[in-house]
């Protein structure tokens, strides 16, 4: 019945799976684990494959990518190797906050009609120095309780928490974007509509939070994604707040770029600071995007 999807680059999964088996000991249906590395550092691929063949258990597999291939086409792989109806992505850096996380997960699977579940995220109270742009991020732009009100509830949902039927999973897989980072779960869920995903404030930790260098050339990756989507698809530019904000003012790209230029050392001493702002964060991706689209847009 139920098949969980955890694509796994650079991150231990001990900690995610010995929570996972604990948990499927008192649910009462067929399942399987499935992990896919996506070309992990040799050491990481060491330790993972050591502890899934210490568990000697059929229904968990690992599989090993040659290449890096994204995250999104690493998703798309686990969705063709799955056997059950119902597919439950977790990413491999999160943990349930409760012990009755699956069991949730399975009682609305037996009782709603939509295709989609989508579980929410949270961050725990530590915030450790080199990490802390994207504990302050997270905490601002990702932590949310999800309430029937919420206009664009669908832009809350993340591919780190959620299930979906296979049957749709295979009809719309997630979309291989310019770069391998950034929107890519924004995209995938602007495929559906909201009659068609039941929102559940059914929690998992983001444990794996970047330090800050890493996090800001990761979100410098996903604004060329941004770029890419707002050339291509115009629904997209009303939908995504970095894109529906930029497309306001960029008839003033080429002024905003060559502010780019001048101050984004600036900027990035602060984004790196001990106490970054999200506002200035958030500024400097409009400069960003403004000096891709003027310089180096093709």
């Amino acid at each position: 019945m139920l098949s969980i999807l955890i694509p796994v680059y650079n991150y231990g999964v001990q900690l995610l799976v010995e929570n996972l088996l604990i948990q499927l000991e008192s649910i009462d249906c067929r399942w399987e684990i499935l992990l896919s590395d996506d070309a992990s550092n040799e050491e990481w691929i060491k330790q993972n494959s050591k502890f899934v063949s210490k568990l000697n258990n059929s229904q968990i597999k690992l599989f090993q990518q040659e290449i890096n291939v994204g995250n999104a086409a690493n998703r798309n792989f686990l969705i063709a190797q799955a056997s059950y109806d119902w597919l439950l992505f977790l990413d491999v850096d999160v943990i349930p906050v409760t012990f009755n996380f699956l069991s949730i997960y399975k009682k609305k699977m037996q009782s709603i009609s939509q295709e989609i579940i989508a579980g929410n995220i949270l961050y725990d109270n530590k915030n450790p120095l080199p990490h802390l742009l994207r504990w302050k991020y997270g905490k601002a732009r990702e932590q949310i309780l999800f309430k029937g009100g919420n206009k664009n509830i669908i832009l809350n949902i993340r591919g780190a928490n959620f299930a979906i039927k296979k049957e749709l999973a295979v009809k719309k897989n997630f979309p291989i974007l310019k770069e391998k980072y950034g929107f890519i779960d924004t995209r995938f869920f602007l495929q559906f509509t909201k009659s068609q995903i039941y929102f559940i404030n059914n929690s998992v930790y983001h444990l794996g939070i970047e330090e800050n260098k890493v996090f800001l050339e990761k979100t410098k990756k996903a604004i060329v994604n941004a770029l890419f989507l707002l050339n291509q698809n115009e629904k997209l530019s009303k939908q995504i707040m970095l894109i529906s904000i930029y497309k306001k003012i960029r008839i003033f790209k080429r002024i905003l770029a060559k502010i780019y230029l001048r101050c984004h050392f600036s900027f990035e001493k602060n984004i790196m600071s001990k106490k970054p702002s999200i506002l200035i964060f958030q500024a400097y991706k409009i400069l960003y995007i403004s000096y891709l689209d003027t310089f180096k847009n093709t």
